[in-house]
């Protein structure tokens, strides 16, 4: 029988990393809202209530387990870990952790039950996994006693299982799996790897025990494929393809064999597989992530996902949910097939201009762009000689019969790539839709390899695919909608310094290639102002034609004219006259519904000098702006109002206007909480509009002011999610320290700084705060 939703669960604002289960169907859920909760079955109906909330971690909580009831753990016991490297034990009937375990040196990102009571195994960034036991003193003292450490990875452990008293199995980042022996006695609580296994080319994110008489065990990884192995003899049984992207999360509901047994994956592609005998299921999810899976007792599937949302699916028609509940279930999955199917190489069609942008030439012979006509994206290319755009035909997403697999995945090309003498080659799987830089920078990420090899390999796909450079790319390929419910944060599309050379807004070095990543090497002092450029100008203007038809008051409605008089002061060296300033200032007098249009023109409008000094005049642009930076009950509106303030302060004016102010916007911006700052641009605008103050202050031999925008800043960075905006936080605070009247740094910001200095996955962040980390210590 198939699984159907049950009922769905909510409590967490965050995502809902970590998942778990009591022998009596409870469910204990942890989040990156940094809690963990439990939540008790209902006895009236399918749904659950949440019993407890249990607090302790200072950072995300990304996983747990539950340690069966025994005579020292009559209650049992929770076990939860987290971004902060804390193991923190808990007793369901307290908040209050019961322990607190501090050897791991980075985030414990997983938590497993060992096979003997008391007993559990946690795996770490720090490239280890350690195995315990929970112990009682006779004055009711909880202690986690450390049996074995588990070594030999040269990345992240991402899980690890003890599958027998025999064999304990850890999988990592490395792309190995080991299989380890405990040295029973070993005053150095070590252990011997006596197999590794190599079968997964991508990270190995996940493990479960199968069958633990036959010592079967199944690993998930970010290569999309689900193996069967052998422990005893380390055979890869069977693999299993049913994912189209990375496999986060694994469980297992155990029975004598493979095919006997439930086994459910998630990933970052919103399926949930669901294999039973030799059946499978796929429910998509209305999330992008789903980061961890668990089975209940009854068999119930417990799912946890990237919009904070926990939902269980059964197969008891008992528990299923009424068919209003399925059929709004059904909507929200429908919905986002939609969008997805509007996309062409990661790129909505709904968000591509319209014909009007071929009115405009192009910018060299050549050049392909794609539109919307009538909702079908459709190709064209500049003819130079001609001096028009030649209609090349439909972009179409459908398969090809001709296509190539690999891992499980269609591609137009899968290319054999020889790195290294001896080494055997990669496989560089690439569509002809996809931007070759952009495809080229995630192959060179994945395997590790310089980030000079990103020209080399980006020309040899444009070389042996025969497309152009860039492909299919939109007429504005930078643009991110801030306000539609499709938009996504493009790391790439970020604001710009008021330099022009084409130079790197933190290093001051050249970009390499457009729109691609950088690999940063310097960070400190950032001397000039970042603002925002980025923007879909035909996608704006019909938004505001749109909202202005609806306008009943007859005193707000304007002429399609006076928009337009608007719209040409998104140019930033255009000639602008008083008139449309005027028009502008009464249109930032409408509903703060429909404003948002308004004040992206606004934040592109103050880029001109003109418009900058005439809309500073008398405090005119703070007086619009201070409403909506106070409302964080409408985020995209405060993040508008943010960038606004960011674009002013290229202009004299606008610096001195923002600068007459900055100790009000400081007490606005530290008064935000994390559930404020959950949208990713919010935090983005935030964290440029701290950096732009610290570039601002630093010019100025004031201590208080210095210390106090450092404050400011240290205050919001640890309440970030968005790496980006974590990154320009951290430049900021760099770009302080370096003054020779450097300010004080709390503790706190020092941990915090200390902490991303220490995760493993190679980012930017992590090279930002190991400079940083030097800075504060000499």
């Amino acid at each position: 029988m198939a699984y159907k939703l049950s009922s769905v669960v909510y409590g967490h604002v965050l995502d809902v990393r970590g998942l778990s289960s009591t022998s009596n169907g409870y469910i204990v859920s942890v989040s990156r809202d940094k809690t963990a909760k439990l939540w008790k079955p209902n006895s009236e109906n399918a749904g659950y209530t949440e019993v407890q909330t249990f607090s302790g971690h200072t950072n995300y909580v990304v996983s747990v387990t539950v340690l069966k009831e025994s005579s020292i753990l009559p209650s049992g016991l929770i076990i939860t870990g987290g971004n902060d490297k804390m193991l923190c034990g808990f007793l369901p009937e307290s908040s209050e952790p019961i322990f607190v375990e501090t050897r791991h040196k980075n985030t414990v990102c997983k938590i497993n039950p060992g096979v003997l009571l008391n007993t559990f195994i946690s795996s770490s960034w720090d490239s280890t996994a350690m195995l315990w036991k929970v112990t009682v003193d006779s004055d009711q003292t909880y202690q986690p006693v450390l049996l074995s450490i588990f070594k030999g990875h040269t990345a992240a452990v991402w899980s690890a299982i003890q599958l027998s008293s025999k064999y304990v199995i850890t999988c990592s980042a490395d792309k190995t799996i080991l299989i380890h022996n405990i040295i029973p006695g070993d005053p150095q609580n070590s252990s011997v790897i006596i197999k590794k296994l190599t079968g997964h080319t991508d990270c190995v994110r996940d493990l479960a025990a199968l069958n633990t008489e036959s010592n079967e065990f199944l690993s998930c990884s970010n290569d999309a494929t689900v193996i069967r192995w052998n422990a005893e003899t380390g055979e890869c049984l069977e693999k299993f393809y049913g994912h189209p992207n990375y496999i986060y999360c694994l469980a297992v509901f155990s029975g004598i064999d493979m095919a006997s047994s439930i086994v459910v994956t998630g990933g970052e592609d919103r399926y949930l597989n669901i294999w039973m005998c030799t059946d499978q299921q796929v429910i998509l999810q209305p999330a992008q992530s789903i980061w961890a899976v668990t089975i209940l007792p009854n068999k119930d599937i417990v799912v946890g996902s990237s919009d904070g949302i926990i939902r269980i699916f059964t197969t008891d028609v008992n528990r299923q949910a009424s068919s209003e509940v399925l059929a709004s279930f059904q909507e929200q999955v429908d919905n986002i097939n939609q969008q997805a199917q509007k996309e062409i190489g990661g790129i909505k069609v709904e968000n591509l201009p319209g014909p009007e942008v071929l009115y405009q030439p192009g910018k060299n012979d050549g050049q392909i762009i794609m539109i919307n006509e009538n909702g079908k994206a459709i190709c064209y290319k500049w003819l130079s000689n001609e001096c028009k755009w030649d209609k090349v035909g439909d972009v179409l997403s459908a398969s090809d019969p001709n296509k190539n697999m690999h891992n499980g995945k269609e591609y137009d090309f899968v290319w054999n790539v020889d790195i290294e003498d001896g080494a055997p080659p990669l496989k560089l799987p690439y569509n002809k839709d996809e931007d070759p830089w952009s495809v080229a920078q995630s192959f060179i990420h994945k395997h590790d390899l310089p980030q000079s090899y990103l020209e080399t390999v980006a020309n040899f796909i444009i070389s042996n695919s025969k497309t152009s450079a860039p492909t299919l790319l939109p007429a504005n390929q930078d643009y991110v909608d801030p306000y539609t419910g499709a938009a996504r944060y493009v790391p790439t599309s970020n604001p710009t310094t008021s330099s022009s050379n084409g130079q790197d807004p933190f290093t001051g070095q050249s970009r390499h290639v457009p729109n691609t990543p950088i690999s940063y090497n310097t960070f400190f002092p950032q001397t000039s102002y970042l603002k925002f450029d980025q923007a879909n100008i035909s996608s704006i203007f019909s938004k505001i034609k749109e909202f202005n038809l609806k306008l009943d008051d007859s005193n707000n409605k304007l002429e399609d004219h006076q928009l337009e008089s608007v719209m040409k002061m998104c140019n930033e060296g255009s000639n602008v006259d008083d008139t449309s300033i005027n028009i502008l200032i009464h249109l930032l007098d409408w509903p703060k519904d429909i404003l948002f249009p308004i004040l992206d023109v606004t934040r592109l409008a103050v880029r001109n000098k003109h418009v900058n000094v005439t809309l500073c005049a008398n405090n005119l642009i703070m007086t619009k702006l201070q409403p909506h930076i106070y409302d964080n009950k409408v985020p995209t509106n405060q993040m508008l109002a943010f960038r606004c303030l960011c674009n002013l302060m290229q202009h004299e004016e606008g610096e001195l206007l923002v600068l007459r102010n900055y100790e009000e916007l400081l007490t606005v911006i530290q008064s935000l909480s994390q559930v404020n700052l959950i949208q990713k641009h919010l935090q983005i605008a935030l964290a440029t509009l701290l950096l732009n103050f610290s570039v601002m202050i630093k010019q100025s031999d004031d201590d208080i002011a210095i210390q106090a925008v450092n404050n400011a800043i240290s205050s919001v960075c640890p309440k970030l999610s968005e790496p980006e905006a974590i990154f320009r936080c951290f430049v900021a605070i760099g770009t302080l320290v370096i003054l020779k009247n450097q300010p004080d740094l709390s503790e706190q910001i020092k941990d915090y700084i200390a902490l991303m200095a220490s995760n493993s996955e190679p980012s930017k962040v992590l090279s930002c705060s190991k400079h940083l980390m030097k800075l504060i210590q000499k």
